[in-house]
């Protein structure tokens, strides 16, 4: 008897001394949902036990300093919204985190303009209007791809007084951004529109590097097992950027224009569409 439960008390020893620690981007103050899901996924899983801050208080890095690091193997994950041309060089993990919230758009316009979209039902209409955007953003080339004539900047912070100067009608921000955006910019007269929305597929993935397909496949499997169980959900729509979303957004109730992305990957594209948030439904 006493050699059976040394036995337990080794195997329990050796598991225990084999668990890994996940380095991830993000801050250990930060409970953004990316953070909130893996550390579900790595309390459920059997490899890893804890996870590690590499970047400390500094948070994520640039996306350039994130995917380099990933390949030197200093961190196990990044995460961003997808290109084909990451999907390439990294392992995606095919679970949309933000469920299609990253790719519904919402316009900040100048305040004196709020009504501008009121009577507008038809991309005819729709199209008529100007937008502002980062020359560099992989949404530029998705508005322009959809028809589109977009005015550009190369810096974010000018995109407000474009607006306040008319160089564009509107600057359609992720349905997380712009409620906080006019707030923090309140020097320009904005307001967040409240009747159209743009919607176009534009996932946040978790990324791990190329040749690390057991890494990979492992939290597919526990996000396959989350999402069946419910845990997916409820974490989602318990994270507070998406509770103001739906606080605020009134998402349900705006004409919505679906746009095209050109630079959607086949494996993009087969997601099944019970993982995309509904607008309409709320589910």
């Amino acid at each position: 008897m006493r050699n059976y439960f040394f036995a337990i008390s080794l195997s329990v020893f050796s598991v225990c001394a084999n668990a890994k620690t996940l380095n991830i981007p993000g801050k250990p103050s930060d409970d953004k949902l990316a953070i909130t899901l893996v550390k579900e996924m790595v309390s459920r899983s059997d490899i890893y036990d804890n996870v590690h801050f590499y970047y400390g208080d500094a948070g994520d890095p640039p996306i350039t300093k994130m995917t380099a690091d990933l390949d030197l193997g200093h961190i196990d994950i990044a995460w961003s919204g997808t290109t084909s041309q990451f999907e390439q060089e990294m392992k995606a993990i095919y679970f949309p985190i933000y469920r299609g919230l990253l790719g519904m758009r919402l316009p900040i316009v100048e305040r004196n303009k709020s009504s501008m979209f009121n009577n507008v039902n038809t991309w005819s209409q729709f199209v008529q209007y100007v937008p502002c955007q980062g020359k560099a953003w992989p949404d530029t080339t998705i508005l322009e791809a959809n028809g589109l004539t977009v005015a550009k900047s190369l810096k974010y912070p000018n995109m407000f007084p474009m607006l306040e100067g008319d160089r564009c009608d509107y600057f359609p921000r992720g349905v997380f951004e712009p409620f906080r955006e006019v707030k923090t910019q309140s020097q320009y007269n904005l307001v967040v529109d409240t009747n159209v929305m743009l919607r176009y597929k534009m996932p946040y993935y978790l990324f791990t590097k190329k040749s690390n397909s057991e890494l990979a496949e492992h939290i597919s499997q526990i996000f396959t097992e989350m999402y069946n169980d419910g845990t997916f959900q409820t974490i989602f729509f318990a994270d507070h950027e998406v509770r103001e979303a739906m606080t605020l957004g009134g998402l349900s109730d705006r004409v919505i224009f679906d746009l095209n992305n050109p630079d959607l990957t086949e494996s993009t594209k087969s997601i099944p569409s019970l993982y995309w948030f509904d607008p309409i439904s709320g589910q």
